[in-house]
């Protein structure tokens, strides 16, 4: 698939929104519409300029948040599952775990040991 610049820019675009609210819950549709070009074209687009497909880069970052937020707040995993788009925090504790191979309450408790430590 040609990407234009101006697909690639819808894609950069995109990219922003998911960043700039990873507490809220897309559709591709939604994306595609929001910065104007097809939903088809987004997806694959996202796929090839990204090196992830767009749900998966939107987990990746979620988890990548929580992880920062566990380590540099005193947020309850409750208040960091929500700021991270899960409406439930078991929901939440199983991703990270499949993610970090480790629950959010143990990475937390890790990290201020590692950090008592320095």
């Amino acid at each position: 698939m040609q990407l234009s610049d101006y697909d690639i820019d819808c894609i950069k675009n995109v990219k922003l929104i998911i960043d700039g609210h990873l507490e809220s819950h897309y559709s591709i549709e939604f994306l595609a519409a929001k910065v104007n070009i097809g939903s088809t074209k987004l997806k694959k687009g996202f796929r090839k300029c990204c090196g992830l497909g767009l749900f998966t880069y939107l987990r990746k970052r979620r988890m990548i948040k929580a992880a920062e937020l566990l380590v540099a707040t005193d947020k309850t995993i409750k208040q960091i599952a929500k700021l991270t788009g899960f409406k439930y925090s078991s929901n939440f504790t199983n991703a990270f775990f499949t993610h970090y191979k480790i629950t959010p309450a143990k990475y937390r408790q890790l990290s201020k040991v590692h950090k008592a430590k320095k």
